[in-house]
Order: C-alpha cells, then structure tokens, then sequence
C-alpha cells in the first residue's frame, strides 16, 4: 500500500470518485433521509432557545394570571415537539446508520469479489501484495468510500448547527464562544495526527490479522478439519493463532494507547472549562438580573453542544485527509491488470497448440518453473502428460488455460496467440481441474455453470451424467439433480470427493462445443472400480476433441496418442506408450513401479 501524502488536487480527485461510489452503496432513500437532515441540524439551537423561553416564564410565572399560565403550557407544548422531533429523528438515523452498514457491506464485498475473480490470475499468488490489499480494502479502506456521502452531509450538517449555536451564544457573551471554540483545539490535533498515524500503521497490522484468520480457519474448515482432530493439532494451531494475534493487538494498542490517554486528558480539559462557562453566565445573571434564568439555561444546555461540533467540524475535516488516503488505496485496486473479457465471444475456428520457447516463472519467486518449452499439439490429438510432483504439468496447463502470461515465448492457438482475446481461447476449451469447485447450490447448477448458454434440460444434463458416471448417485438423491448438495444445505448432504470429481467431469463434459478438453488428475478421487469406468469410456468422453490428460497413475496413458514426460520444467520424453516404455528413459521406471496396479 501506497504510504506517500496526496496533493490536494489528488485529494479533491480521489474524493469525488468516492462520492460516486457512495451514492451507488447507500441508495436514493438515505440520501433524501441526509438532505432532510440539514433542517434537522437546527434542532439544537431551537430546543436551547425553547428552554430559555420556557425558564424565563416560569419565573415570571408568579402572580401574572390564567394568561401567563397558558403561556407557559404553549412553551412547554413547542418544547416537547421539538424533543420528540430529536427522538424520532435519531431512531430513523440510527435504522438507515444500521441498513446503510448492511449494503455498504454487501456493496464492498461484491466490488472485493469482482476484483479476485477479474484481476489478472498472477495476483492471486499474492502478486504486488494483492492479498493484504484486498483484505485493507474490505475492511477498512471501502468503508471509507462507501460512507463518503454520508460523512461529508454529516459534517456540513455540523457546520449549519455551530454557527446556529454561535449565534445564540454570542448574543449573551462574545466570551463564552471564543473559550469554548479555543479549548477544543488540543482535542482536534490529537485526532488529527491519531489518524493520520492509524493509516501509517493499517498496513502493518493488516499481515498479522490475515495470519490470524489463516489459523482460524486452519482449525475450523471442512478440509483440514479431520487432520486437525486425527492428530490433536488444536494446541499448536491455537498456540500460532495466539502468537499472531497478540502481536497484531500489541501492535495496535501502540497506536491507540497515546490516543487514548491525551484525548482523555483534552476531555478533562474541556470539562473543566465547561465548568468555567457556567461560572462565566451565573456571574453575568448575578450583575445584571433582567438576563433571566433562562440565559444560564441557554448556556447550559448549548456550552457542551458547542464544544462537541466543534470538535466534531475539525476532527471530521482531519478524518477527510486521512480518508483521501484510504480512497486512494481502494481506487488502486482499478489499476490492477484486468482480464478482458467477452460473454458472448466463439472459440477459435482452428485449435492446434503452439508452445514456441516458452519459460515462465510464478510470481514473487526466483525459480524457473517451466524452461524454454517448445511444443505443438494437433488437432484431435489425445495426449497424456506425465512426470514427478513440481515438474510444471499443472502449470504447463495453467499457462494453456491463460491464467498465466509466459515470461519469455509465446503460446498460439490455431496461429493466434492465446492473450489475444482470452475468452475466445478459455471457449475454445474446457477443463476439469485438480482443485476443482464444489459449488454450494443443486447438482444440476454444479453441472451446467461451465456452459450457461445451453438450457439445462433434464434430458441432456442426464446423458453428460450417464457417460461420466454420475448418474447412479445423482438419481439416488432424493430430489435427482435438484438435490441441494454441501456443507450447508438445509439437510446437510454433502457429496464423496469421488462424487465430486465426477460432478467436476461433468461439468467439464457439458460445455459441448469446446475443441480442447483438459482433464487434471480426473481419477485422483476416484476408486478402482470408478477409474475403470472411466478408462473404458474414455474415447466417448472425449470424442474427436483435443485433450490433454494429467495423472499420476499411468494405467490410462495406454488410451492416447501420446505422452509427454515432464521433468524440471522441461520435456525430457515425448512419445507412445510402446515407444517410451522402449526407450527404457523416466517414463518407463514410473510405469514399472506402477505396473503391479494393472496387473
């Protein structure tokens, strides 16, 4: 995160965006409830002048007759209204401060969602800190920006209600004013340098707390869940989620505890004078008499008031220059790298795969993943590739796929390259992968979500489940494919990883007019007599499309054309089955030490 001041031009920039924003979050309801709130902001001058009324004829009230008396009533009456105004109005801004809080949430998160899911697949890998980035700006920098509006007629509506009291004020001394303004400042320069020093510091408090959350769901997600248990890693996990989160803590309570302490020693500070003020008025009473009781109501009931917009007016006027940098960091996320994509775009009319010297590297590492590649796949070409855990199979297809630009080469398909128009070539093809999705809604969504421009017909969602094997428990659940499946459906069924995997080839299978099919590890959940199954249907599944199949177990190799063997980033074998296990090189000491499965 961005750590340098803004100019004021950039700050004037920032904020207008932010303006923008805000009004889309909160909606056209709560900014005529703001608006409202200008005439609102009267309030407490007139409730002040109200109360002076009211004491003067109460005093006055003694031997002046049914009159004074109805008078006084006619007070007491205006008096009350304006209260029940003030109390009405607060509950309502306190029920749209509440719904506002709601969609403001859900706004931030959906900008947050649409980011992680647009951005450019690098940054996932924490790529120019996007992590901590995005975790910043979903809790604490779109807040800023959603509530932008909001804070700005706040503190206009403060500004119409100072110089409302002021006015008051200044009419029974000139004194009482500039004591109360003056005595605010040392409250002002406090908050004002607290929040610039609380931005200084979110960025190093932002690591600890994601460290914390990692921990956290360690110990209480699904997936880790049973190893935690099985091997009593309880006490270690909450020991690391303790150590992060006191440092986080320790590291906070630094920044607030200065805070506290001398805004503290302010608020005495105005106490005290506050105190002086109604010392100032009784003795102004005391040498002139004809100003009433009422006046030392008046100052009573405004001195405070007073001092709290004040205050108010200068530390939200600091909160501005704060919040421009909070703004800036959030609008930094429009100049991250986006994917461009096209909804409606066609794959490519031809699909033959280039790889010409392609070397790739991940983001925020050193080490050459995949080196200086080169490779051309046919059309219809059925190929298996294989090697050791970390030789680049699975990034191998993740640059295939376009998540990933090469650092040097280029990657064509049918002579265009890949980058050209992404969603051409990811409609070109279709993929089943490793860590595949297992989506929180019915099996016939989980199916038909990689192709929702095909009508979800039962008939044709049933084939794709029958040629991959999934029907035979798909039809068993109680509601077929409308069946609400995972961990929290109302009934709490949840499928087998090997369920799952084949759900995940499904939904590979149903984008029917892609050209190239990618399968990763698609029998690594499944049993024996399930990885049979799909090793016999293995030309239906496919058909005449491209695929391109990675698996450790090397019993399937035997179905396709060819095999590329992967070792360190590089293609150190490419051949058939026959022809590799010949050459006596890595792809037939892996085969023969797995031979004894398929025997």
């Amino acid at each position: 995160m961005k750590e340098e001041r803004l100019s004021f031009l950039e700050a004037v920039k920032v904020f207008g965006k932010a303006l923008k924003v805000s009004l889309r979050a909160r909606g056209i309801a709560s900014l005529i409830l703001s608006l409202i709130g200008f005439a609102v902001a009267f309030l407490p001058m007139l409730i002040s002048i109200a109360v002076r009324h009211f004491s003067d004829a109460v005093q006055q009230l003694y031997g002046q007759g049914e009159a004074a008396i109805v008078s006084v009533l006619g007070i007491f009456v205006i008096l009350s209204a304006l209260y029940i105004i003030q109390l009405i109005w607060g509950s309502l801004s306190s029920y749209f401060e509440q719904r506002d809080h709601y969609k403001i949430q859900m706004f931030m998160e959906e900008r947050v969602l649409r980011c992680s899911c647009d951005v450019k697949y690098k940054y996932i890998e924490n790529y120019d800190d996007f992590k901590q980035r995005i975790s910043f700006v979903e809790t604490e920098a779109g807040n800023r920006v959603a509530e932008s509006v909001g804070t700005t007629i706040r503190w206009l509506q403060s500004i119409i209600t100072f110089i409302s009291i002021v006015t008051v004020l200044w009419s029974v001394d000139v004194w009482i004013v500039v004591i109360l303004v003056a005595t605010c400042i040392p409250a002002i320069i406090i908050t004002a340098k607290f929040s610039e020093s609380e931005y200084h510091n979110k960025g190093f408090w932002i690591l600890e707390y994601l460290m914390a959350c990692a921990y956290f769901f360690e110990a209480t997600m699904q997936q880790s869940l049973n190893d935690v248990r099985f091997f009593g890693a309880y006490p270690w996990l909450k020991g690391k989620f303790d150590r992060k989160n006191a440092e986080y803590i320790q590291i906070k309570n630094r920044v607030t505890k200065k805070h506290v302490l001398f805004n503290a020693i302010a608020d005495i500070f105005r106490s005290c004078v506050y105190i002086f003020i109604l010392l100032i008025a009784a003795r102004k009473i005391f040498n002139d008499p004809a100003v009433g009781i009422g006046a030392f109501m008046l100052v009573f009931t405004m001195a405070s008031q007073l001092q709290d917009v004040t205050a108010r007016i200068f530390t939200e006027a600091a909160q501005f220059v704060s919040n421009a940098a909070y703004m800036r960091d959030f609008f930094s996320l429009d100049e991250l790298e986006y994917e461009h994509r096209d909804p409606k775009a066609e794959g490519w009319e031809r699909f033959d795969v280039d790889f010409d010297h392609v070397s790739f590297t991940y983001p925020n590492t050193e080490r050459e993943v995949i080196h200086d590649l080169t490779l051309h796949i046919r059309e219809g070409e059925k190929i298996a590739i294989v090697g050791e855990n970390g030789s680049g199979k699975t990034t191998f297809i993740s640059l295939l796929c376009a998540l990933y630009e090469p650092d040097n080469g280029t990657i064509t398909m049918g002579g265009e390259s890949i980058y050209t128009e992404v969603s051409r070539t990811r409609r070109t093809l279709s993929a089943a992968f490793q860590d595949f999705a297992r989506y929180e809604t019915s099996i016939r969504e989980n199916i038909v979500v990689s192709d929702r421009r095909r009508l979800p017909e039962d008939a044709e969602v049933e084939a794709v489940a029958r040629r991959n094997g999934a029907w035979e428990f798909i039809s068993a659940q109680p509601h077929g494919m409308d069946e609400v499946v995972g961990s929290f459906s109302e009934t709490g069924n949840n499928l087998s990883g090997g369920q799952w995997q084949k759900i995940a080839l499904c939904r590979c299978a149903w984008r029917q007019d892609a050209k190239i099919m990618i399968l990763d590890e698609p029998t690594a959940a499944l049993d024996p007599l399930a990885e049979a199954e799909l090793y016999r249907n293995f030309t239906d599944l496919t058909g005449d499309r491209t695929t391109i199949l990675i698996s450790h177990r090397l019993g399937i190799t035997q179905l396709v054309d060819r095999i590329l063997v992967f070792d360190n980033g590089r293609i150190v074998e490419d051949g058939s089955h026959e022809e590799l296990l010949n050459k006596q090189g890595l792809y037939a000491r892996m085969y023969r030490a797995q031979a004894q499965w398929y025997q």
